[in-house]
């Protein structure tokens, strides 16, 4: 029973899944319909969807035990396919003409990603959390009690990585704290 829910709260706060929420959510809510659209499906289509089909590929050819590559010497791959991504989405984001607050959403991402890839030689780095923690922040601006809800909703996203037996304490904590100092680090950055 406990796993079941474990693996439900970790499915619902899975970073990709939080990653296209808050872009569609936070696209629409600061740029006009067309623009906030185009520009969702651009991130969409050159960032998430190749990284979807990078860990799906990774898992089915046995390179990735499991979809959230949870082993740590398999992130390796894993995060050079994101920083390369990451940066793909930057320059798209810098060449459409995009608010400085998206580019520096953006960068600010592709650093934190930067920083969890030079953490994992020594530690594996939640990912959950740091990207939950991020987003719980970076959302603050546009919707208050939708932050707030998710800044609360951390502790369940922590307990559920270690119910799974995915991360330490440690890795848990980290993760958190690399993320709430992205998100600050936007929201000093943005105008």
């Amino acid at each position: 029973m406990k796993n079941r829910l474990a693996l439900r709260i970790s499915q619902i706060a899975h970073p990709i899944s939080l990653l296209v929420g808050f872009l569609a959510y936070s696209l629409f809510a600061i740029l006009e319909p067309v623009k906030a659209g185009w520009t969702l499906a651009g991130t969409l289509l050159l960032g998430i969807l190749p990284l979807i089909l990078w860990n799906e590929y990774h898992r089915r050819t046995g390179r990735y035990t499991n979809f959230d590559v949870s082993l740590r010497k398999q992130r390796y791959s894993l995060y050079l396919w994101m920083l390369f991504l990451g940066t793909v989405v930057f320059v798209f984001l810098w060449l459409s003409d995009q608010p400085r607050s998206v580019r520096t959403g953006g960068l600010v991402l592709l650093q934190l990603l930067l920083v969890s890839f030079l953490l994992n030689f020594r530690i594996k780095v939640s990912l959950h959390l740091a990207i939950a923690a991020y987003i719980s922040i970076a959302l603050s601006p546009i919707n208050l009690s939708l932050a707030g809800a998710l800044i609360g909703f951390l502790p369940l996203i922590a307990w559920s990585r270690w119910q799974l037996g995915r991360h330490r304490i440690t890795e848990l904590v980290v993760g958190a704290i690399l993320g709430l100092i992205c998100g600050f680090q936007l929201l000093w950055l943005s105008p």
